[in-house]
């Protein structure tokens, strides 16, 4: 995971290019970590309204009516994971959001958002560690009235702080999508967001990537963020992922065709884009076959460097 640090001594940090490239990673190392520490999040919410539930039903209870004994009361969060989403996910979260978004008079939505979360977790985790830690020593100890105060509050916090944390998460949430269209010129986002398909991105929305895509090229969506894909991992001389990006994002463009024949405006889009999707295609194709000159010069082609009558 790439968590990039400005500094000042940076001898490279008044050269427009090298700051660029260390916005790009801010902006990625943003995304990453805040969908991570989200679907950790929504996992461990997930696991305690079920064990809440399961309680509630096997008492005959209504959950705000339960009184757990500590060992239960603390079974109830993972508190390893808690950590983990804190340590390893939001702290650096938090830190970077200060680094993009924060000036002198005013700061972004989301690093608000970013620094109540990490705030909320924090306390949350400390008020496990007593119900884990201390109450149990109370209990065997028969000292009813500190164990009491320790429970009493573990009760009524929890509830009130996951609660309160999911909602945070979801305005952040909204917040970065938000910010999504603003990340299309990012190739270290686009490439990223690809090669993650499969990992935590997958986890983060209902469709995976093609949710993403949804909200950084909200016309076209998946055709256009696979083709972008393509393009920026062509430039890069990854031909076998190009031409892996490019097929997927042909197959979207000849779904999309057929589902939007009567749209007239998306359907020219999507045609037009398929048919420069497929002379890339069959230029990569051709390079495969070709000797080495004839090669990197369909290579260039497909990647739009040279017009398709340059000499051979």
């Amino acid at each position: 995971m790439t968590n990039p640090q400005p500094t000042n001594t940076d001898p490279h940090s008044s050269d427009p290019h090298h700051v660029a490239q260390e916005t790009d990673h801010l902006e990625w190392s943003i995304l990453e970590l805040f969908y991570r520490s989200q679907n950790t999040f929504r996992e461990q919410f997930d696991s305690y309204e079920k064990r809440v539930l399961d309680h509630s039903y096997q008492k005959g209870l209504n959950r705000s009516d339960l009184r757990l004994s500590p060992t239960d009361l603390a079974d109830l969060l993972d508190l390893k994971a808690i950590e983990s989403m804190r340590n390893d996910f939001l702290f650096q979260l938090k830190d970077l959001c200060h680094v993009q978004f924060r000036g002198k008079d005013r700061t972004d939505s989301l690093d608000r958002y970013v620094s109540d979360i990490f705030h909320e977790i924090s306390i949350l985790k400390e008020e496990h560690y007593n119900v884990r830690t201390y109450a149990p020593g109370w209990e065997r100890e028969h000292a009813t009235e500190e164990l009491s105060y320790i429970l009493d509050e573990a009760h009524s916090m929890f509830p009130k702080k996951l609660n309160h944390v999911r909602f945070l998460m979801k305005k952040a949430q909204e917040r970065m999508e938000e910010l999504l269209p603003t990340f299309t010129d990012n190739r270290i986002v686009v490439r990223s967001l690809y090669l993650h398909r499969d990992d935590f991105v997958d986890e983060c929305y209902e469709k995976g990537i093609h949710d993403f895509y949804g909200f950084m090229y909200p016309e076209l969506g998946a055709v256009e963020g696979y083709f972008e894909a393509g393009k920026s991992f062509f430039a890069s001389g990854f031909y076998e992922l190009a031409q892996e990006a490019f097929d997927r994002s042909c197959k979207e463009q000849e779904d999309g065709a057929r589902k939007n024949r009567g749209s007239s405006k998306k359907s020219r889009r999507l045609t037009t884009l398929g048919r420069d999707l497929k002379e890339r295609l069959e230029l990569i194709e051709a390079a495969a076959k070709s000797p080495n000159g004839d090669a990197q010069l369909a290579l260039d082609r497909a990647a739009g460097l040279l017009p398709e009558s340059s000499p051979s």
